[in-house]
């Protein structure tokens, strides 16, 4: 069987999109394998990751996203960015702004349309998830995790976690470029004692009034990647949190690409994040499934 896909990218992550908006093409049982072996980088397409487009009972659209290892994600902020672009310009559904049915909940992506081309996605991915009861971490679950020494495996780190529909750890760092993010990035994501389903981890530096450089390490890809839209939207929340910005529009530089983060806040509580930035269509093609 051939299945039809698009490969799409979004500040250097890139996705495999399959539309199920009128067939279903893989049977659920069947997509963890599916998504794995569309995944591989060296075998086939490659990917951070596959999205499925599927009818929605309760919104416009559902936004169904796996890692590249099978794993279901709640949500994934550049995934969505690139979900939206592709339903707009299949005219899947009609408007600029749409609302979509994902694990982390109703998420309502717009694109924004510029000489009537689609020049940028904003998202609005709701408000952080602080307490560690919301985000699954160790300890008091009515509490905190903020700017807070953990030991993982003998070695201490400064962590803020904050959860965007899923888990990150926030490492703030004054020379990015000499981190090891692999290494140091797994041990965190593997530190069950603290994050007992996994975690991603990033790790930011400042680097002006407003604005920072990013390197994350993803779960479920389990490698470091050149974006991560959650990611980031979580460590803006972080250095909001931290005092480490006095306004509330933040840049934001990955490995593969610039993205805007706008913070909503009632005192020193945020209320809504948006995430801004490109989504493009790389190429289309068909894959031949072994189901």
């Amino acid at each position: 069987m051939k299945i039809p896909f698009t490969k799409m990218q979004a500040s250097g992550n890139d996705f495999i999109v399959i539309d199920e908006f009128e067939t279903l093409l893989i049977p659920d049982e069947k997509k963890p394998g599916a998504v794995r072996r569309m995944a591989d980088r060296h075998f086939s397409i490659g990917s951070d990751g596959v999205i499925f487009i599927q009818k929605s009972k309760i919104a416009d659209v559902k936004f169904a996203f796996y890692n590249p290892d099978g794993s279901i994600a709640e949500m994934c902020g550049n995934g969505i960015r690139c979900f939206a672009r592709y339903m707009y310009e299949r005219g899947l559904v009609k408007k600029e702004k749409i609302m979509a049915e994902t694990l982390a909940g109703l998420i309502a992506p717009e694109v924004i349309i510029e000489n009537g081309a689609v020049t940028n996605v904003m998202v609005d991915m709701g408000a952080p998830r602080i307490k560690r009861k919301d985000i699954v971490v160790s300890g008091d679950p009515e509490s905190v995790l903020i700017g807070e020494t953990i030991n993982v495996d003998g070695e201490e780190y400064e962590i803020t976690a904050a959860g965007m529909g899923n888990p990150h750890a926030i490492i703030f760092s004054d020379n990015l470029d000499s981190m090891d993010v692999k290494g140091i990035g797994s041990k965190i994501r593997n530190a069950r004692d603290i994050f007992p389903p996994g975690t991603n981890v990033h790790f930011v530096e400042k680097v002006g009034r407003n604005e920072f450089k990013i390197r994350s390490y993803e779960r479920g890809v389990e490698d470091e990647t050149l974006a991560c839209g959650t990611g980031i939207c979580a460590s803006a929340a972080a250095a909001f949190l931290n005092d480490l910005v006095d306004d509330k529009k933040i840049l934001f530089h990955s490995k593969g690409g610039d993205l805007r983060v706008e913070l909503e806040t009632d005192d020193k509580e945020i209320t809504r994040v948006y995430l801004t930035g490109p989504a493009e269509e790389v190429f289309n093609g068909e894959i031949k499934a072994e189901l």
